[in-house]
């Protein structure tokens, strides 16, 4: 029965001073991981965004330049001139990514406001952080189990 105590003293120390760095190092791994999240998920929302407005834009822009009401030889040119100045002009590229970016990385960071919130409290309170750090921890374990190595999720089925 000596091993009891021995646990119970183990916890006593670890619950001090070990726990509350535990808990900040936590606290800014899980910060650092959301930002970095959303600044990928942001970045591949700009690329996709752009890529799709960049198609609707192109054919809508080509249907028009391609259809004519009357034969005209100087609307003709003129619409090709349009047509052509349209497809140089890039400053749609930025206007694109930047709302794809801005969405991805503002989802992002909406989706991850429990853990920012329990981050911010493991690095602002002592014993409210070391309970946040805790629970932090449990998150990160059930991403490990859960989400990295597949425990607890439905297996698919073999059919022969």
């Amino acid at each position: 029965m000596a091993v009891i105590p021995a646990i119970i003293s183990g916890a006593k120390k670890f619950a001090g001073k070990p726990m509350g760095i535990a808990s900040k190092a936590l606290a800014i791994a899980t910060t650092a991981s959301v930002i970095y999240d959303a600044h990928i998920n942001g970045r591949e929302r700009s690329y996709s965004l752009d890529e799709i407005s960049t198609a609707d834009r192109y054919y809508n822009q080509y249907k028009q330049y391609m259809t004519m009401e009357k034969e005209s030889a100087t609307i003709a040119k003129m619409k090709k001139w349009w047509f052509n100045l349209q497809q140089s002009f890039s400053y749609y590229h930025i206007i694109s990514r930047t709302k794809g970016y801005l969405s991805g990385f503002g989802e992002t960071i909406i989706n991850s406001l429990p853990l920012i919130g329990l981050s911010a409290v493991a690095l602002k309170f002592k014993t409210a952080g070391k309970i946040a750090g805790t629970l932090l921890a449990a998150d990160g374990l059930k991403t490990l189990l859960y989400d990295v190595i597949g425990i607890g999720t439905k297996k698919a089925e073999r059919k022969y």
